[in-house]
């Protein structure tokens, strides 16, 4: 018997007059089935931070080959994965409070600054691949970055570093 969709709508879901954050964290443009593994373990390695995980574009053998291990990897953990074609379907479908967009651009402000004031539901679009983010993914929300990091550091660094930061924040702010 196969293994049924998890209601990440239910599991997402806040509490009307809950202060606290819920994170959705929005992986787009994987091609590479170990980095799917590795921001799934990295989202959810965290037991600190209210968190699931959204993928988008999947393509080459990231959609093969990685989707089947890491949907395997988060059932064995009971944790939600959704699995969507595009950021826009995220918005749609999951209705976050706030989208920031991962992203070094002029307008970015440092997730230091912002990230004690973050609440609710708050979608962080990040960039899978390579290569900067599309213009239609940057369009989506407000821009946030670690200020002290180079463009060129790897998606996994860069998410790592903002949840870490994130979370530090938040355990601060509820102390």
């Amino acid at each position: 018997m196969g293994q049924s969709p998890v209601n990440t709508e239910q599991t997402l879901r806040t509490r009307d007059g809950d202060d606290s954050l819920e994170l959705i964290v929005v992986v787009s443009n994987v091609s590479s089935p170990q980095r799917l593994i590795d921001f799934a373990k990295l989202v959810y390695g965290l037991s600190n931070l209210r968190s699931s995980l959204v993928f988008t574009r999947v393509s080459g053998m990231a959609a093969q080959s990685g989707v089947p291990e890491v949907s395997k990897y988060l059932y064995r953990l009971g944790k939600p994965l959704l699995l969507l074609p595009s950021p826009q379907d995220v918005i749609d479908l999951l209705k976050p409070d706030r989208i920031l967009v991962l992203a070094k651009t002029d307008v970015s402000k440092d997730i230091e600054e912002i990230a004690d004031s973050l609440k609710g539901r708050v979608a962080l679009l990040v960039n899978g691949g390579d290569t900067p983010p599309p213009k239609t993914e940057l369009s989506l929300g407000d821009h946030v970055m670690v200020r002290e990091l180079d463009p060129s550091t790897p998606p996994q660094a860069l998410l790592a570093i903002t949840l870490y930061v994130i979370m530090k924040k938040h355990a601060e702010k509820n102390i």
